[in-house]
């Protein structure tokens, strides 16, 4: 397949004002560090402290959350009358570790408490009625639903109708009429009338902050409780956080720099299994990319193929054999997942690249034998590959199905909105949709996919300009100022993520005196680059397309190249040499 580069990005320096000379002294930080703390939007020493020392920080209060203490409340009467319970989680990782937290503190209390996780193909997200049903059936006298149910009212009226008692705990937004569901306690974050002062926690922090506000109401030893649900649980609230692409500030920032050492260093024997067969047992720390690229895919790789319910009995596994072998089903789930989506990507970026489908703006494409779980992988990799807003289709069980992933100027449920005649059900948010075609049978659903495709093109008023990513970068910086210091200075702002990105520099018109490509799938480029002030060469290193990378080099009269770049030491037998992370260039 014909390799074409991506169209390079506009490149913008974030240029904000600030005492930088006067936050390095007091914090002890060089003064590019300040600016780079100054250029996360941290303005005060409260701010700037806290950042710097979140491994030291705690949470809020949960009793903060609306409804929270209430909700602690029913479930102790509940536990104690001997009722049954009944946790409705989520098949991604977020819904996985917030149902474990939920399952595995209360049962240890001597909760009656079991768990469902819907089907993500037979039953679609969250709570719905046939689950309600099931619990009734079940005799469960009280649901708790953790990363869902925010916007279920009709299945919460039906729960209530037939006498159950329902909690809701959920972190995603309030549905746009305010129309909370009809539950007995309703706490999510987001609420107009919570005053919990951190909204971004993830349904696992929610979950998390249930069982500290439980532990503290009713548990013997407040201080030894809290010690033991940290060294427990905040691990898993960790790997939800980053997997659910939280924004790693304040709160999340506290729980992700904790998690990252207590995934580590962790106890439970069915996620020391996962890092002894993914590798990372070796590793000498666990960080978010290890988080986001391996151990999540593993959890969601089984929501994806099979049930996420693989997932939460491994981490309620007790026996290091058993745990190890389903760690390895695991991977190999993940394996396979990664096979079907390199499959159906090289298929969609065929019809992306297709003379029929070069000129439009808007990618809706079908990929006929698409796993429908992954359809949305797939558009996220083919949106960033082409910078395009990407509908992918495939032919699912109950018709045709699909899923979008759009960029910075393209609101795609708004988009999609202007074409609600086309969809049997869509749903979603300016950056993702996901969405059923409209029609009888299969013919009649391909007339709409033809129309939708049409429709989204014809109104679409991106220009060529957005059609270009924008790229920030920290402040321009010749690589001879780079230092180990500088690297180590800059490691104190790790972790890295939505919301906290890696700091990065620019350089403009580095010569480029060698390159050469690396790995089986030509992914990797290392270069030496010469700065045209002093001369002096430097290790540059590029992970992506490296032959459209190379194509790019060739097609420039000079070779020359500006970079943004993040500078970072690369040890190699013992030996330390400073290297350029190039993550992005013209």
């Amino acid at each position: 397949m014909e390799r074409k580069s991506v169209m390079r990005g506009r490149w913008f320096i974030k240029n904000i004002d600030g005492d930088f000379d006067g936050i390095a002294e007091r914090f002890g930080v060089e003064k590019m560090v300040a600016r780079v703390l100054v250029n996360r939007g941290l303005n005060t020493d409260e701010e700037i402290f806290e950042y710097l020392n979140a491994e030291k920080g705690e949470l809020a209060d949960p009793a903060l959350m609306y409804d929270l203490e209430k909700a602690c409340e029913i479930i102790n009467e509940k536990i104690e009358a001997g009722k049954k319970i009944r946790i409705i989680g989520d098949y991604d990782v977020d819904g996985v570790c917030s149902t474990f937290i939920l399952y595995d503190y209360f049962r240890k209390i001597g909760a009656d408490i079991s768990y469902v996780i819907p089907h993500r193909v037979q039953d679609g997200y969250g709570i719905n009625i046939d689950i309600v049903d099931k619990a009734k059936a079940d005799g469960v006298d009280t649901v708790i639903t953790c990363d869902n149910g925010i916007a279920a009212y009709e299945q919460v009226k039906h729960a209530k109708e037939i006498g159950l008692t329902v909690i809701i705990t959920d972190h995603h937004d309030i549905p746009i009429n305010n129309e909370l569901p009809p539950a007995d306690t309703v706490t999510d974050p987001k609420r107009e009338d919570c005053n919990y002062p951190f909204k971004g926690l993830c349904g696992a922090g929610v979950a998390y902050q249930l069982i500290n506000c439980y532990a503290k109401k009713y548990g013997k030893d407040v201080g030894v409780l809290k010690q033991t649900i940290e060294k427990t649980y905040l691990e898993f609230v960790a790997l939800a956080t980053v997997c659910d692409v939280m924004e790693l500030v304040r709160e999340n920032r506290i729980i992700v720099k904790k998690g990252l050492k207590a995934i580590y260093n962790t106890e439970n024997i069915g996620l020391r299994a996962m890092l002894e067969v993914s590798g990372l047992a070796e590793k000498e720390g666990i960080s978010v990319y290890h988080i986001g690229f391996i151990l999540g895919p593993m959890i969601n790789a089984s929501g994806r193929l099979e049930s996420a319910v693989k997932a939460i009995k491994l981490f309620l596994e007790d026996d290091k054999d058993k745990a190890l072998e389903e760690a390895r089903e695991l991977q190999e789930l993940n394996n396979e997942r990664k096979s079907i989506t390199e499959q159906s990507l090289i298929k969609a970026t065929e019809i992306a690249e297709s003379p029929e489908y070069i000129n439009d703006k808007v990618l809706v494409i079908l990929v006929p034998d698409c796993h429908e779980s992954i359809a949305g992988i797939v558009a996220g990799k083919i949106k960033e590959r082409f910078y395009k807003p990407t509908l992918i289709f495939t032919y699912a069980e109950r018709g045709i199905k699909g899923s979008g992933r759009s960029i910075e100027d393209y609101n795609m449920f708004e988009e999609i909105s202007k074409c609600a005649e086309c969809f049997s059900k869509f749903g979603g948010h300016p950056m993702a949709a996901g969405f059923s075609l409209k029609g009888e049978n299969t013919a009649e659903q391909l007339e709409v996919f033809s129309a939708l495709r049409r429709k989204l093109n014809e109104n679409v008023k991106l220009t060529e300009e957005e059609l270009r990513p924008k790229i920030y970068f920290d402040m321009e910086l010749p690589p001879y100022y780079v230092s180990e210091s500088l690297i180590n200075n800059l490691a104190k702002l790790a972790p890295y993520g939505n919301g906290n990105k890696a700091p990065t520099f620019a350089r403009r018109n580095m010569f480029v005196s060698t390159y050469r490509i690396l790995g089986k799938n030509e992914n990797v480029m290392k270069l030496e680059l010469a700065d045209e002030e002093d001369g002096q060469l430097y290790n540059a290193i590029w992970y992506g397309d490296a032959k459209a990378f190379e194509q790019y080099l060739l097609s420039k009269d000079e070779k020359k190249l500006s970079v943004i770049y993040s500078p970072e030491i690369n040890e190699y037998r013992g030996v330390k040499k400073i290297q350029l992370k190039i993550e992005e260039y013209r």
